[in-house]
């Protein structure tokens, strides 16, 4: 008999979204995304005809989670009654005393494991999942290191961790383990959440899965975002990615050398091949290269020049203005001596300072033009 379990991870209900810097109103709008995302999977868990839904952490953020969140997370996780839903807390949703998890009514059909000590529930004949929890937001124990089951039944573990074979940039290590640990276990199979792109690993032949978001969070997650059904049979396991995100996140870098008019920079911006799902895609815009020093780059301007062509458009200026310091550096005028004491500074400075000092350049050349020096 083949077991099928579906597991996803990372969805992040309630997430500000404050470090896009997008308004309250986009906002609001992708947070209502993330839980139509919920409605989807649990619609796949029903289609699919899965035993049981495991939930790898960060469900939701404790920071800013409401009651109302709660409520909407026990609507949906009853639907799937009689199906089991067996949920791991992360770091972002730690089983405290002050969490989601114990301030709503679950349904009979869900189980929070509440601690890190692992606790195994069968969820059909010959497969039982072991899970452990984060009870708190710091947690840096390797859990993995005290799970040792028996092969009597498939045994499925489920943990928010970090392998730390492939540790993100700039991605905090949770519940370190490594990877020869996985076999140590005597476990089938490992789900996992915490990083938030999908990966099988090994990739020849998978013992532990991350599917990733299933709803991207930034424009460092673009591309599809999935699920992972897992089917069990005879201690034979075949994951399966599924995609289930309907929203989307493009960076494109706009090169914006010799030109000398915003006119140029829109045109270059409404030519950008962006995914036909316009209305679900996010985009980022970054203006590099070197204009020629009369082009006004004004982002505001730009966006709203450009709005009805995008959902959301975020545009982000790395462009450097081509001044002709070398000539200007000779000059016997006070902008002359600008550009020659900045040098002597931004040669004598360390970073960040000298990245610093440099846009200062800039901005007082714009300044010696007349022109107003906009935050770059």
């Amino acid at each position: 008999m083949t077991v099928r379990i579906l597991h996803f991870a990372d969805l992040h209900l309630d997430r500000s979204f404050a470090s896009l810097g997008m308004a309250s109103s986009e906002a609001i709008k992708r947070r209502e995304e993330l839980r139509a995302t919920l409605r989807r999977i649990v619609d796949l868990a029903i289609e699919r005809n899965v035993q049981a839904v495991t939930v790898g952490g960060d469900l939701y953020e404790r920071d800013r989670a409401t009651l109302d969140t709660g409520n909407f997370i026990v609507k949906e996780f009853s639907r799937l009654a009689p199906r089991q839903v067996l949920v791991a807390p992360g770091n972002h949703d730690p089983y405290t005393p002050d969490s989601l998890y114990r301030r709503v009514e679950w349904p009979d059909n869900v189980r929070v494991f509440d601690s890190p000590q692992w606790r195994p529930v069968p969820v059909a004949e010959g497969v039982t999942v072991w899970g452990a929890g984060h009870i708190g937001p710091e947690t840096r124990e390797d859990l993995l290191a005290h799970l040792h089951v028996d092969r009597k039944d498939t045994a499925v573990a489920l943990l928010h961790g970090s392998n730390t074979s492939f540790v993100p940039e700039g991605k905090v290590a949770h519940c370190p383990f490594s990877a020869e640990e996985v076999e140590a276990t005597g476990a089938t199979f490992l789900l996992l959440g915490h990083y938030h792109q999908a990966r099988l690993s090994p990739a020849s032949r998978p013992r532990c899965a991350y599917p990733g978001s299933p709803e991207p969070l930034g424009f460092d997650e673009t591309g599809p975002h999935y699920v992972l059904v897992l089917d069990v049979d005879d201690a034979e396991v075949a994951p399966e990615l599924v995609s289930i995100n309907q929203t989307f996140y493009e960076s494109h870098e706009v090169d914006v050398s010799g030109m000398n008019t915003s006119d140029q920079v829109r045109e270059a911006i409404w030519s950008l091949p962006i995914r036909q799902q316009a209305s679900g895609t996010l985009v980022r815009v970054v203006l590099a290269g070197q204009p020629e020093p009369e082009l006004d780059i004004d982002n505001a301007a730009l966006m709203a020049a450009t709005a009805q062509h995008f959902r959301y458009l975020d545009i982000v200026d790395r462009s450097e203005p081509a001044f002709d310091l070398d000539a200007i550096r000779g000059e016997t005028t006070t902008r002359g001596a600008f550009v020659r004491m900045m040098e002597e500074r931004i040669a004598a400075a360390c970073e960040p300072d000298r990245s610093i000092l440099a846009k200062a350049l800039i901005y007082g050349l714009q300044t010696f033009e007349g022109r107003e020096a906009r935050r770059r």
